[in-house]
């Protein structure tokens, strides 16, 4: 008994001698790096109508982006570093469009912009986006009006959820086309609006059920969508998922073979 306590009072002294003179240990840290996205500002102004709100749009390769609401000036801040087009339009003014390009860490400052009165005449759409239970407005959703031409307008639903299509054809009728992340895909057949009218237009939006989750290893979820794939059938001829969808039930087996 006594050997074994004179061992362990041994150890205790070789430990601390190691940690002699080493106040602070070091600690062993792992390093970690964030990616920051380069953003800069845009600022304008354009020479204000009375009565009429000016709709600002950003958009990148086609895409819109953001867009706000405003009587004269505006302002556009945290979008990534790049090239853009600006749309500035206004109810019965022609659309002026500016490319810019946003300098990382800037404000970019535009010249002032006047819009001209159209010759011709149109017609406007403006609308509120809810959801169908709870009456909630949805902000912050794309949606797309088509024209029988099939030329596509674009607007973005503001945190109220109010949206606007100004200076559409008159007297044609358009379908409204609403696809959201979460909710059943909308289409709403707008009426032909005439000339110098504003249609105002109340949209619901169902959202989806939830999808039932299953432990790891039981598949896919139910009412989720299998992914498009192709496999070899017993003769080794690859069928695929898109040649029996909405024809047939679907009913996939695996043979492992015999021993």
């Amino acid at each position: 008994m006594k050997r074994i306590q004179a061992l362990l009072a041994l150890s205790l002294l070789l430990f601390a001698g190691l940690n002699c003179g080493t106040e602070n240990p070091v600690e062993e840290t792992v390093g970690t790096s964030t990616v920051e996205i380069s953003t800069g500002t845009l600022r304008g102004e354009v020479q204000s109508i009375d009565g009429v709100l000016i709709q600002v749009r950003l958009l990148r390769d086609g895409q819109l982006l953001t867009q706000t609401e405003t009587q004269a000036t505006y302002e556009l801040a945290s979008i990534e570093a790049g090239n853009y087009t600006l749309q500035i339009s206004a109810k019965g003014y022609e659309t002026k469009e500016v490319n810019v390009t946003v300098t990382p860490g800037q404000v970019v400052s535009l010249d002032k912009v006047a819009l001209v009165a159209l010759a011709t005449p149109v017609s406007h759409l403006r609308g509120v986006l809810r959801d169908k239970a709870t009456g909630e407005p949805i902000g912050e959703v794309n949606l797309q009006l088509t024209d029988k031409a099939g030329k596509v307008y674009e607007t973005l639903t503001t945190g109220a959820g109010v949206f606007t299509f100004e200076n559409l054809p008159v007297e044609q009728a358009l379908t409204l086309t609403i696809a959201h992340a979460g909710y059943e895909e909308t289409e709403v057949a707008v009426h032909p609006i005439p000339a110098a009218e504003t249609l105002e237009l109340r949209v619901q939006l169902t959202r989806l059920p939830e999808q039932e989750k299953l432990d790891p290893g039981q598949g896919l979820s139910l009412g989720s969508q299998a992914p498009a794939f192709e496999l070899p059938d017993g003769n080794g001829k690859l069928k695929a998922l898109a040649d029996y969808v909405g024809n047939k039930n679907v009913v996939i087996t695996f043979y492992r073979g015999g021993w």
